[in-house]
């Protein structure tokens, strides 16, 4: 026996005593198991048998045993990598988590309403009062605000209107759109009555006054829990930029692809919610698919959806403080990853 195979054999008791202590914490899932079994079954082999070894080599065209060490360590770099990114989602996961559950405890104000406007905000101090003011002038005066961790003056500008039915929810830090609405969603399954909510953007792209058409639509479909907003399902005179429109189709095709429901509009945030819907979604990932994670829990669910045309407002502060164009690889890499290897 030389040094190298003294080595591999205190190497394979090392990783066999910690693949057991994993397993006995019940901290084991199947692809560490299957890791750590093929690198101790391959340095106990080494040990026992390096004539066979030769022979597997010698199959992938690897001369010398210091090519086999290189190719194996790079393989089980790459693996750490990887679980260590995973470990760094979910760290950042728990942290939102913590964050949605001291706002949510924050807050314990009751609700009681036919309909409630669900608005989410960050740094929206600018438009944020004049966007409320519509809501409230249109007759809706129940309306939820989550501060999405502001660092401007939109608290100050929702506490300066100074009306006592518009409650305001703050995150400590900012954690993105879907923490925001899934914040909200969990306050009003637990301190909300209401029939209807309807989530509505705080950047004045949204018009309030579609709703007082909406609800006739509505009323006639009382089998649809969600009711999806639509920039594209009547023809309109808005103006669109090219960028964003080619965007917005791009989405359409993916959420064709991956939720299998094909929608005229797949990332619109004017949306209507029966109250029985906000029961059964819950938006779980960071990040800014949200949108398509909302889409395909609706299709995984069998939860009844129709799509309701409504128009969009672009102006140049709107574009500025939306989704950009350059970030939509980010997000059909995080959605295929949460989708299918979490």
């Amino acid at each position: 026996m030389n040094l190298l195979q003294l080595f591999f054999i205190i190497s394979w008791v090392i990783i066999f005593i910690l693949a057991l202590d994993i397993a006995r914490k019940q901290k084991f899932n199947a692809l560490h198991f299957l890791v750590f079994l093929a690198i101790g079954s391959g340095l106990l082999l080494f040990t026992l048998s390096p004539s066979f070894l030769d022979f597997v080599w010698g199959i992938f065209g690897l001369q010398r045993w210091a090519d086999a060490l290189v190719y194996g360590s790079i393989i089980f770099l790459l693996y750490f990598v990887l679980l260590l990114l995973s470990k760094v989602e979910w760290n950042k996961n728990d942290m939102t988590y913590i964050l949605r559950q001291l706002t949510i405890n924050s807050c314990k104000k009751k609700i009681h309403t036919d309909i409630l406007i669900l608005v989410r905000a960050y740094n929206e101090w600018p438009v944020i009062a004049q966007t409320l003011k519509s809501i409230y002038d249109a007759g809706y005066k129940d309306i939820l605000v989550i501060d999405d961790g502001s660092t401007d003056d939109t608290i100050e500008q929702v506490e300066s209107l100074g009306h006592d039915r518009i409650v305001l929810m703050s995150h400590l830090q900012n954690r993105g759109a879907w923490a925001a609405l899934e914040t909200a969603f969990a306050y009003i399954r637990k301190h909300v009555e209401c029939r209807y909510v309807v989530t509505f953007d705080a950047d004045g792209q949204h018009d309030i006054q579609d709703l007082k058409w909406l609800w006739d639509y509505i009323q006639k479909h009382p089998k649809v829990d969600v009711f999806l907003g639509s920039r594209f399902l009547k023809k309109r005179t808005v103006w669109i930029p090219l960028g964003r429109r080619i965007l917005l189709k791009w989405w359409i095709l993916f959420t064709a692809v991956m939720s299998r429901i094909v929608l005229s509009d797949a990332h619109n945030g004017f949306r209507v919610f029966k109250s029985e819907a906000i029961d059964k979604i819950s938006l779980t990932i960071d990040g800014m698919w949200y949108a398509s994670e909302l889409i395909d829990i609706i299709w995984r669910l069998r939860i009844p959806y129709k799509e309701i045309p409504v128009k969009i407002r672009y102006t140049q502060y709107s574009l500025e403080k939306g989704q950009k164009n350059g970030n939509a690889w980010n997000v059909v890499i995080s959605f295929i990853w949460n989708k299918f290897f979490k």
